[in-house]
């Protein structure tokens, strides 16, 4: 078995439950993995510039809403519907790590959701909670604020993150706290073609019915039948009316839980073997042959220089947003307080 030394920055590559384990997974089927400070392939996200530190074959892949910079890297795995040669590879995170929680990877069951769920009166009955809602995050877009707000006017939504936690602090198991829910709030950080992550996915390994908002092409996908689609009705008013005529009516509630999940010719399992055979084009070319950036070197520096300043500004921001963070921590739990934190991290974009 050929050795490849490789470097992972950005996240742990050795870490299984690391967003960056899903590429060393897929390579150690094929290659003994050398983990390297010399490597010949470098994978990295965009949380980190080290990879500028090296010169060898770059590959860049992101679980954020961000397009690649195909002048810096080499090849690029990403959320975009496009197509770049033999560069580029659409892979959304939820196919790449779903739960970081061991127990919750054991768990999960059938993700790639193969014949529809057997879901039964008796397990509807195992539902005693209404709705969740995990998210940590609250630097995103205002639509999943928003909905929180007025879906909590019908019923009480449970959170169990540390964003608007109402259930006594963040839960350890996100697939076990949402599967005692009819309902999960299934809302990207924002929106675009393209862009699905877990969100959805966690929703319905927990046996839910996810109401998504987020990539408007996420019925290419996933069967509309088996969620709701926030973005299908003119407005949240609209949402709420339908998760009430579902919540209220056990048939219904039944019938939607026993649809597909996935669309006719969707295989998550054919995407992995695909994703793969991707590396491996990259892998089994003669090392010099596998570069494609090539442009002028000056041009490159100046690529490169413009990279640190913006990641130099990136880090500023977040080290700011730190330390005011720990300056508030003893008046977190003031609510009108919170609001006002979010609202001014919010228009400062920190």
């Amino acid at each position: 078995m050929r050795t490849i030394k490789i470097k992972v920055c950005g996240h742990n590559g050795e870490d299984e439950f690391s967003y960056g384990y899903p590429f060393i997974r897929a390579l150690q089927r094929h290659y003994h993995v050398e983990f390297s400070d010399d490597p010949d392939y470098l994978f990295t996200n965009d949380s980190s510039i080290e990879y500028l530190d090296y010169n060898c074959v770059k590959i860049f892949y992101t679980g954020e809403n961000e397009h690649p910079n195909f002048n810096l890297f080499d090849y690029a795995i990403s959320f975009d519907h496009m197509e770049f040669g033999d560069r580029h590879f659409r892979f959304p995170v939820h196919q790449m790590a779903v739960f970081y929680n061991p127990n919750d990877v054991q768990n999960a069951g059938d993700l790639d959701f193969k014949t529809p769920h057997e879901f039964t009166k008796s397990d509807l009955v195992k539902k005693t909670e209404f709705c969740s809602f995990v998210y940590s995050n609250y630097l995103t877009d205002n639509a999943r604020d928003d909905f929180f707000k007025q879906l909590s006017q019908y019923k009480l939504v449970n959170s169990g993150g540390r964003y608007k936690n109402n259930v006594g602090g963040p839960v350890v198991s996100k697939l076990e706290f949402e599967k005692k829910h009819k309902f999960s709030i299934a809302f990207e950080n924002s929106s675009r073609e393209g862009y699905t992550t877990e969100k959805i996915f966690c929703s319905l390994a927990a046996d839910t019915i996810p109401i998504y908002f987020g990539d408007p092409l996420i019925g290419e996908t996933f069967n509309e039948g088996r969620f709701i689609n926030a973005m299908k009705y003119p407005n949240f008013e609209a949402v709420v009316d339908r998760v009430k005529e579902i919540d209220q009516n056990d048939e219904l509630y039944l019938a939607i839980m026993k649809e597909h999940v996935l669309n006719t010719g969707i295989d998550f399992a054919k995407d992995r073997e695909d994703f793969t055979s991707f590396l491996r084009h990259i892998i089994d070319q003669p090392l010099n042959e596998a570069r494609r950036v090539h442009i002028n070197p000056a041009r490159l520096k100046v690529f490169e220089e413009n990279e640190r300043i913006i990641m130099s500004i990136r880090l500023r921001k977040h080290n700011f947003r730190m330390f005011l963070a720990f300056l508030y921590r003893p008046f977190k739990k003031i609510q009108k307080l919170e609001e006002i934190k979010i609202a001014l991290f919010r228009k400062m974009k920190l």
